[in-house]
């Protein structure tokens, strides 16, 4: 029932955003009572709570990756295909859509605890990165995370202005041929992949 409402209130929040989605419009979504929405939820803040939990959980597995999972060839690819594998769940997933949307959307969640998933994992990541020798002199983990996460949402608030997210992918390594001539040492530059990898393209197809 927890994951039915929190699947219901994701897909109404992606589609008219926190301000305007209803209590009513999430109960006709979910099919259920009122009732039972208020023996979960008793607010509507804790239905967006939730949402941005599996949001968090997506990111803390990446975070636990880079600090102790098996090294990738390169950490760099691996950042690669880690935005490729994000971008393809949120297409698929109206939660973790949801979780984007709320974190961009001028209100509650548009604050610094929303985005400090996503911060922390790339820093981890960028720091296996460093450690590895993949990195130039002048890359700061943190502060290249703060670029590289708030440029990615930039893509992400721009598809959805112009309702283009089937783009998304396209755009993702788009913002990546830009970026990572200035993260990667060119010897590491020359050896990694920008575009989704299949997996991640086959699926939206």
């Amino acid at each position: 029932m927890v994951r039915r409402l929190v699947e219901a209130a994701g897909i109404v929040i992606d589609r008219a955003g926190y301000a305007a989605a209803s209590t009513p419009e999430i109960l006709r979504e979910a099919g259920v009572s009122r009732g039972a929405l208020y023996h979960h939820f008793q607010r509507k803040e804790q239905l967006g709570d939730a949402i941005l939990d599996r949001q968090r959980a997506f990111f803390a597995g990446v975070a636990a990756q880079a600090a102790s999972g098996p090294a990738p060839a390169f950490w760099l690819q691996a950042l690669v295909d880690i935005s490729h594998h994000y971008t393809a769940s949120i297409l698929d997933d109206p939660v973790l859509r949801a979780a984007v949307r709320l974190s961009i959307e001028p209100g509650p969640y548009q604050t610094a605890e929303s985005y400090a998933a996503p911060l922390g994992a790339v820093t981890a990541v960028l720091e296996s990165a460093r450690a590895a020798d993949e990195l130039q002199d002048h890359v700061t983990p943190e502060e290249a995370s703060r670029t590289l996460v708030g440029c990615y949402s930039g893509v992400q608030l721009l598809a959805l202005a112009l309702d283009e997210r089937d783009a998304l992918h396209q755009q993702v390594s788009a913002m990546w041929s830009l970026a990572m001539p200035g993260l990667a040492r060119p010897a590491v530059l020359s050896r990694l992949r920008l575009s989704a990898p299949p997996a991640d393209t086959a699926q939206r197809r």
